[in-house]
């Protein structure tokens, strides 16, 4: 066999890759590889974590932000959505009110606190089980 042909047999080609374990080269929808038997997992990328962060209502920090952008986001990302609807009402009436010049700096702090409060309560320690 000559070195051309051991390239082409170790290079995958169409609708071929290459075993997450042993290397060997094996079919894209083979969900186990037939030479080393270890299941093969597609890899997640980071805009799948990305996006599981920026939903999962878990993130203080995350909450906090959308309470900072919008009165009462940060309650809905924390999956309350009475309060939140409370908060973003609250809002916009003070908004569009003399008394809001006054009042919607102070509703719009407590909406980022309780957003993060809330999500700080709800999230795992960091670096714990």
């Amino acid at each position: 066999m000559s070195e051309t042909d051991d390239d082409t047999a170790s290079t995958p080609g169409a609708g071929e890759v290459f075993c997450r374990d042993c290397g060997a080269v094996i079919s894209e929808k083979a969900e186990i590889c037939p030479e080393c038997g270890v299941r093969q997992q597609s890899p997640t990328s980071s805009m799948d974590d990305l996006v599981e962060v920026l939903t999962n209502g878990e993130n203080p920090f995350v909450a906090a932000v959308y309470s900072a952008m919008l009165p009462g986001l940060g309650q809905f990302y924390n999956r309350e959505p009475q309060k939140g609807a409370i908060l973003l009402i609250a809002g916009m009436v003070l908004t569009i009110s003399i008394v809001g010049i006054v009042l919607l700096p102070v509703i719009w702090l407590y909406a980022v606190y309780d957003a993060y409060v809330v999500a700080d309560g709800r999230s795992p320690p960091i670096g714990g089980d």
